[in-house]
């Protein structure tokens, strides 16, 4: 073996980390922990950070996708999620009523790129009505598929916009009957972006599942949900969060679940419509208050 091939392979052994939890307040805390320690000092667009590299966060229990750890946490993935279910890349409809912050990112329209639920939801594909409907089809038809994708990040999004989507896509895959989900995410920051995107991610992961139970796969097992990052930081403006999230005890940490998704057909319905008939949505809109 060449010395070349050598320096190659060793500068790989170190390069990708796993981090496996069974809830979204693991994976944020050793999140934490992985950029303290092994991460490097950037500068970006968003602001000065610590920075880890080709990090994997892996979600053991799908459900458990709550971030108890922060105060409010919940209330704003709740938000997050109405934002997504109506699909609205308007800013004022659909994401600033989780947070004005999105009003900093619009463009000359008043629209940002990073509604999530747009794409999954409500972005048409010929054929199959939208990207979701496209996933599902492709499963059912071939239990072995590889084309199993919902693209977020997209060539139309390539231009000096605010807000370049994180998310590049979602992957949807069947092994030993069991659906698993992994998305490729290009940056995503352990306090803002991990804990809320990793609950969409694990919500629509458990959709699917219950859909194709329901459309002739009885038996399938829910999987783990995955998020390949390739970049992963804290930033100097959101570390005094990150510390207090460390720093926190677990007798103060008052933990909660979202409700089974039961149907997913009703839970479509709900999606579509803005109806709330089941408790899964129920939940949501009562937290979102």
């Amino acid at each position: 073996m060449s010395l070349k091939a050598k320096d190659l392979m060793q500068s790989d052994i170190n390069y990708f980390t796993t981090i496996c939890g069974d809830t979204v307040d693991e994976l944020v805390r050793n999140g934490i922990y992985q950029i303290i320690s092994s991460g490097e000092k950037i500068s970006s667009r968003a602001g000065d950070a610590l920075q880890a590299y080709g990090v994997n966060y892996i979600l053991k229990n799908p459900k458990n996708r709550l971030h108890n750890l922060r105060s409010g946490a919940v209330k704003y993935l709740c938000r997050e999620f109405l934002a997504y279910f109506s699909g609205s890349l308007k800013a004022e409809e659909g994401l600033a009523k989780a947070s004005k912050f999105w009003m900093s990112l619009v463009d000359d329209n008043g629209n940002v790129n990073s509604n999530y639920g747009y794409y999954v939801f409500h972005e048409s594909v010929e054929g199959h009505g939208n990207q979701y409907n496209w996933v599902k089809s492709v499963l059912l038809k071939n239990r072995d598929s590889r084309r199993a994708i919902i693209n977020i990040n997209q060539n139309y999004h390539k231009s000096d916009t605010k807000d370049f989507p994180c998310t590049v896509g979602i992957q949807f895959y069947i092994k030993n009957n069991i659906l698993n989900c992994e998305t490729i995410s290009r940056s995503t920051d352990v306090i803002t972006g991990l804990p809320y995107d990793m609950g969409f991610f694990s919500f629509i992961h458990e959709l699917m599942w219950k859909d194709l139970a329901e459309n002739g796969m009885p038996d399938l097992r829910l999987g783990t949900t995955v998020m390949k990052t390739t970049f992963t930081q804290i930033y100097d403006k959101t570390l005094q969060k990150a510390n207090e999230v460390i720093e926190k005890n677990e007798e103060d940490i008052i933990t909660s679940l979202m409700p089974e998704i039961f149907s997913a057909k009703e839970t479509l319905k709900d999606i579509f419509s803005g109806r709330a008939e089941t408790e899964v949505i129920k939940w949501i809109r009562k937290n979102a208050e």
